[in-house]
């Protein structure tokens, strides 16, 4: 039995799956996209207004299997909410208190 101990084919051997599963995650953030009826823009700022704050991070979340955009927002009084709000109605589904 031979071993496959050659840098070069261990290398394009370990790109390939990294590339591979790129590819897929990159079609389920299309997918999720396409499902959106609000756009990021508008998701921060509803965020923003719920919680009478700033955004200083947002993204579509791909963990989830509907569109969830995800957006941290200081307050105000300078505390860190993390919420969630749907991609389709541009409801506020869930609003996280960050305790770090």
């Amino acid at each position: 039995m031979k071993k496959l101990t050659n840098p070069a084919v261990l290398s394009v051997a370990l790109a390939g799956l990294l590339f591979s599963g790129v590819a897929l995650a990159d079609r389920d953030d299309i997918r999720l996209l396409a499902e959106t009826k609000i756009n990021l823009t508008e998701a921060i700022a509803i965020a923003e207004k719920h919680q009478n704050g700033r955004a200083y991070e947002a993204e579509l979340d791909s963990d989830s299997f509907s569109p969830v955009y995800e957006v941290k927002v200081v307050s105000a009084d300078n505390r860190v909410f993390e919420l969630d709000v749907d991609g389709v109605s541009g409801e506020v589904r869930s609003v996280k208190e960050k305790r770090d």
